[in-house]
């Protein structure tokens, strides 16, 4: 059987940008390979509709073949065009030498992908290693093209209950792009506090009984969605609903918040199948193992303090008689992922701010080098917490 001459293109310049933007995420490198990329040609497998001998020669010995363009699918069921730097990169995603295949430009991929109606959701490339993905928006942000917003998916729905649909997450975002830019423990810190105070969207299968009284306690059993990320199965964190919504493939369900304690929670039992959770796997797509997701919600285990740190009790006593909404506080130990540290445990008048309170008492907390946790009294944490305990501050 007479074969198609096999390609020859290498692409030392992309090979290489990939090469630092997997090392060293920012920013610049980030840039320095999409710039690599427009300029770049690919080896994509094909699948041709006739064989090269059953083609008749043209006047001008030519052969004129119908072809197709291959495409792959995630584990989500999303399709996308698979695209190689050289024909060692294509053997490592197919040990075919007799494969057939040919060479085609990024800008010839965005012709076909952007301004034609077709079911593939982008490019990906040398998916056997170094699995770089670009989604179609991104290809027509390089290109500076408009894309239509693509109709809705009215084969699901996804119904918002209790207030998930008021939540937003400005600063989450504002720190997740912080740390893609810089790359540093600082703006890591910065996202992970953000992240303790969020509230998220969480994807839940839920039946809710039909019917239910007034006054009555309604009790339903939810599931949580996970999604497949990297080859396993993260727990999705959508910083709003309409996140939630760029999901096309969704399943029919319902839209709940929940707090990176929830989270935590739910990765340490051990029945847990999460690899850990992904953070608006759509657009921003920020992943973290389960160790890393655990460790942002410190795991804390009350314990009796060892030594009572007078200067802090003396500084918090001084804050505090200038805050009237706080009416007592009491002070307790606790074992924070395994460090000692404090808990301090707020009565407050029902109109206070919580959440200032809370972060302002923190703050004095952190100049005494130990974790500490600020919880109300009303709380589960802060019902264990004052057990036995009288308040080292009334007012």
């Amino acid at each position: 059987m007479a074969q198609l001459k096999k390609p020859t293109i290498k692409n030392p310049t992309l090979v290489a940008a990939m090469a630092e933007f997997k090392q060293q995420q920012n920013k610049q490198t980030e840039q320095a390979m999409l710039d690599a990329i427009k300029e770049a040609s690919f080896i994509a497998p094909i699948s041709l509709r006739t064989s090269l001998d059953e083609v008749e020669p043209d006047e001008n010995g030519q052969r004129q073949l119908q072809a197709s363009l291959m495409a792959v699918s995630n584990k989500d069921g999303a399709k996308f065009f698979p695209a190689f730097t050289d024909w060692l990169e294509f053997l490592k995603w197919k040990n075919d030498p007799e494969a057939e295949t040919m060479v085609i430009t990024f800008d010839q991929y965005c012709d076909l992908l952007l301004k034609q109606n077709i079911d593939i959701r982008g490019i990906v490339i040398n998916p056997a290693e170094t699995n770089i993905v670009l989604q179609r928006n991104k290809m027509a942000e390089m290109k500076g093209i408009q894309l239509n917003q693509p109709q809705a998916n009215t084969n699901h729905s996804i119904t918002a209950l209790f207030g998930a649909e008021k939540i937003t997450n400005s600063e989450i975002i504002i720190a997740a792009n912080k740390l893609k830019e810089e790359n540093s423990m600082k703006a890591q810190n910065e996202l992970f506090e953000a992240m303790r105070k969020a509230r998220f969207v969480a994807p839940v299968l839920m039946e809710l009984p039909k019917t239910a009284k007034a006054g009555e306690k309604v009790s339903a059993q939810a599931e949580f969605i996970m999604i497949n990320h990297d080859d396993k199965k993260y727990m999705p964190l959508f910083t709003s609903l309409p996140e939630l919504q760029k999901w096309v493939g969704a399943p029919s369900c319902k839209a709940v918040p929940m707090t990176m304690a929830n989270y935590t929670a739910m990765l340490s039992d051990q029945r847990s199948t999460a690899a850990g959770i992904v953070l608006d796997p759509f657009t921003m797509g920020l992943s973290f193992s389960k160790e890393q997701a655990i460790a942002i919600q410190p795991q804390l285990v009350i314990q009796d303090l060892k030594n009572i740190p007078m200067d802090m009790v003396s500084e918090l006593k001084d804050h505090f008689a200038d805050i009237p909404e706080v009416k007592t506080a009491y002070l307790n130990g606790v074992k924070a992922n395994g460090t000692d540290g404090y808990v301090i445990v707020l009565d407050l008048a029902p109109n206070a701010d919580i959440r200032t309170i809370a972060d302002t008492t923190a703050e004095i907390a952190k100049k005494y080098n130990s974790p500490c946790a600020v919880a109300p009294v009303n709380s589960p944490l802060g019902q264990k917490a004052i057990e036995g305990k009288v308040p080292f501050y009334e007012a």
